[in-house]
């Protein structure tokens, strides 16, 4: 036997359907139009590009930069597009350039701050050309007006020095010294390294050996020294105890 629902009962069900397939439709279009928003119209499509450089020296191309990071930012979706590819090919195209910090502006700006790469010395062979290195050990750039100034190394590496060429990490740290303030590096044999100051001091260094605790001892024993009002001639730390004369 059929039982048959009363008017009421149907009338409920049916609401009830009604506004499950209400809500289904209704989320549908939601996420419909967020789809398109996103994926298939220009609303967040980049169209602005406000680029600079801070800080900037004589050795910064701003316009030549900018025009680059437009080329490659403008036509980008803001959602889904890999922007951190822009900071890369910016500073593989252009040596100077040390950081790029990209931030998005809703719905159609991308902000670009550059920054340029910060010489730590000048560095030569012992007959060439100048160039500028950073505290990564890259040599970035010539010379030019505002770093005159700043100090100078000759290195003696049994090679040339070419731009985009990156320094051995004991060389950097030796050109970061402030005291003693190195101004020549050269390799002697397979594993020595002898460096010189403006002030007639000779250091020879192992490079089998920790350079990190060698530069410590190095600087504990040039200010001693310093103290003692005596003129280092000569550190050797290439052995178990370091040999000092004056």
């Amino acid at each position: 036997m059929v039982k048959l629902l009363k008017p009421k009962t149907q009338v409920r069900i049916a609401r009830r359907w009604f506004k499950r397939i209400g809500i289904v439709l209704l989320l549908s279009c939601s996420l419909a139009t967020v789809f398109y928003l996103l994926f298939k119209s220009d609303f967040l499509v980049i169209k602005n590009v406000n680029c600079w450089v801070q800080d900037k020296t004589s050795l910064a191309d701003e316009k030549r930069w900018c025009e680059e990071a437009e080329r490659l930012l403008l036509g980008k979706r803001m959602v889904g597009s890999n922007l951190t590819t822009v900071v890369v090919n910016l500073e593989h195209k252009f040596l100077p350039i040390g950081e790029v910090v990209v931030k998005k502006k809703y719905p159609q700006t991308v902000l670009v701050q550059i920054a340029e790469r910060k010489p730590i010395a000048k560095v030569c062979p012992p007959e060439g050309r100048e160039f500028l290195v950073d505290k990564e050990g890259v040599l970035y750039s010539e010379v030019y007006p505002e770093v005159q100034t700043l100090s100078r190394a000759v290195l003696e590496l049994g090679m040339d020095l070419n731009l985009g060429q990156k320094l051995e990490p004991e060389i950097v740290s030796l050109l970061l010294l402030e005291e003693p303030k190195i101004s020549l590096v050269k390799y002697i044999g397979q594993q020595g390294i002898e460096a010189k100051t403006n002030k007639q001091l000779t250091i020879f260094l192992s490079r089998e050996k920790n350079l990190e605790n060698q530069i410590r001892a190095l600087q504990m024993i040039v200010q001693k020294y310093k103290i003692e009002g005596k003129d280092l001639r000569q550190i050797d730390l290439r052995f178990d105890q370091p040999i000092v004369k004056y």
